[in-house]
């Protein structure tokens, strides 16, 4: 059976007193059931597919990261990481569902189906789903993050977070993109370290 084509255009302690508040459009989810079965056609017409990851994955998981730049690394994972240590490939494939999910971008490639965007979220007792994803440098700024993060603030939803939170070296115009295209914004300074918020928009503006 396969899968409909969407056509997707590419473009805890409170925060500090010093926290920096962006407005966003307002915005409509998809449900995280069609963003997940569906193939997405993007800028360039790369087709992406998105899914959850499974243990199966663990080869292409560690292609996908050892592909990226160091740079790229350690603004995912926050430190530097020169090589992708076993127990790093562990936490895209292996997770308990109820705490938290991994959702890979996937892409046809010369070797079959190849990983091109990763993310996971964590879900919180606060009401807050903490999240990270990384895109492969060459396929950056075609919309994947974006299409990863909306899938993310769907699921999040529907575990009955109110928030999105990112942790980041420094304030990522990426990331900053990817949380704004959800909701109204803000970033602060927490144990020095830049963290952005997310809010979720109420579940009765999902799109259908």
């Amino acid at each position: 059976m396969g899968f409909p084509v969407l056509f997707t255009k590419a473009s805890g302690r409170r925060p500090s007193l010093f926290a920096m508040a962006r407005k966003a459009p307002d915005t409509r989810l998809a449900d995280s059931g069609t963003l997940l079965a569906t193939i997405h056609r993007l800028d360039g017409g790369l087709r992406v597919r998105l899914r959850l990851t499974r243990p199966s994955d663990a080869e292409r998981v560690r292609a996908f990261l050892e592909r990226l730049s160091p740079e790229t690394r350690q603004r995912r994972f926050l430190s530097p990481m020169p090589r992708v240590p076993q127990a790093v490939v562990d936490h895209f494939t292996f997770y308990d569902p109820r705490a938290r999910l991994v959702i890979a971008a996937t892409a046809p490639g010369e070797g079959g189906e190849e990983i091109v965007g990763l993310g996971d979220v964590g879900f919180l007792s606060t009401g807050v789903a903490e999240i990270g994803l990384v895109v492969e440098e060459q396929h950056q700024s075609r919309g994947i993050g974006r299409l990863i993060g909306e899938a993310i603030a769907s699921l999040a939803l529907s575990r009955g977070a109110i928030r999105l939170k990112a942790e980041m070296l420094d304030s990522s115009p990426a990331v900053m993109k990817v949380l704004g295209s959800i909701g109204r914004t803000i970033t602060a300074v927490e144990d020095g370290r830049t963290v952005a918020y997310a809010e979720l928009p109420a579940r009765t503006r999902w799109a259908a």
